[in-house]
């Protein structure tokens, strides 16, 4: 599913992201994320520099959801998703470069790629939790 134009402006402007994963028994973890960024009109690259449930999380079940909110404007969405975890390969290779134009000191432990399959409002209103 495309991404909005409005959905990739508030999440490329937030600096932190809430990642959400379920074990393969659907026990559910969420972390932060700083590393992240929209490589497309239905993709999401998340770098992994601390990852260790999420990681393993995503090794038994790649259905993933990612959250984020402007609290001043209250605008917000959810996405939901498939992912894939790198450690090699164009797509790591991708996420590394990003990472390091940022700061050369650094590489990422992993990358995952996250197809976007749903987006929903999470906007206070009316259309809220609607699918758009």
């Amino acid at each position: 599913m495309k991404i909005p134009e409005e959905a990739k402006k508030l999440f490329d402007g937030q600096d932190i992201v809430a990642f959400g994963t379920a074990d393969a028994n659907g026990v559910p973890n969420v972390c932060a994320v700083f590393w992240k960024k929209v490589t497309g009109d239905d993709t999401i690259l998340i770098l992994d520099n601390f990852f260790k449930q999420t990681k393993q999380n995503l090794a038994e079940n790649n259905k993933v959801c990612i959250s984020f909110w402007n609290s001043s404007t209250e605008e917000g969405y959810k996405l939901k998703g498939t992912a894939t975890y790198y450690t090699e390969g164009p797509v790591f290779e991708q996420g590394k470069a990003w990472m390091q134009s940022k700061k050369p000191d650094r590489t990422p432990r992993g990358v995952v790629e996250v197809k976007i399959d749903q987006v929903f409002s999470i906007t206070p209103g009316e259309h809220a939790g609607e699918l758009l």
